[in-house]
């Protein structure tokens, strides 16, 4: 017998915890499925919890039609550009699952290159998933539409919450 259960997003903690706990007691066989896909409301809610450099960089992904190139990024906005911004989604991510707003499972948007050729611990850019590139580019307009993020191509690095 499969029961499917739809309810807002994003799920509150405690209710897929009694629902796990639920499924743990009727015993082998059942399991509960969670959304690990990129909406564009999570991707809202993505971007708002990281800092303004990590806008920048998926927002140059999505103009680069799916990949940042590191040496421009760096070139636009300074040698250290692209040191943080990864790790600001991933954190994003995790309190994100831990607030209910998606599984922890859920994929991380950027995938990082090689290092280029310029240096050994540099990387050569950063790739954005072709079909999270309409998810993240509405996200982004929706953003710029309530005016948290300034104009587009906004280059001011110095926002409050850079250092998440």
């Amino acid at each position: 017998m499969k029961i499917t259960i739809d309810v807002p997003d994003p799920v509150a903690p405690e209710l897929l915890a009694a629902l796990t706990d639920l499924m743990a007691r009727i015993g082998p066989g059942a399991n509960v499925t969670t959304d690990d896909e990129w909406t564009v409301d999570r991707a809202v809610k993505l971007l708002r919890d990281t800092n303004l450099r990590t806008v920048l960089l998926v927002e140059a992904a999505i103009e680069g039609n799916g990949f940042a190139n590191g040496p421009a990024f760096r070139a636009k906005y300074g040698d250290n550009a692209l040191r943080g911004p990864s790790q600001s989604i991933t954190k994003a991510i995790k309190r994100g699952a831990e607030h209910g707003h998606w599984a922890l499972t859920i994929s991380h948007p950027l995938t990082a290159t090689t290092p280029d050729k310029a240096g050994w611990s540099k990387t050569g850019g950063y790739y954005l998933d072709r079909p999270l590139i309409a998810v993240f580019r509405e996200a982004i307009r929706r953003i710029r539409a309530t005016g948290e993020l300034g104009p587009p191509g906004s280059d001011a690095l110095d926002l409050p919450g850079d250092d998440q």
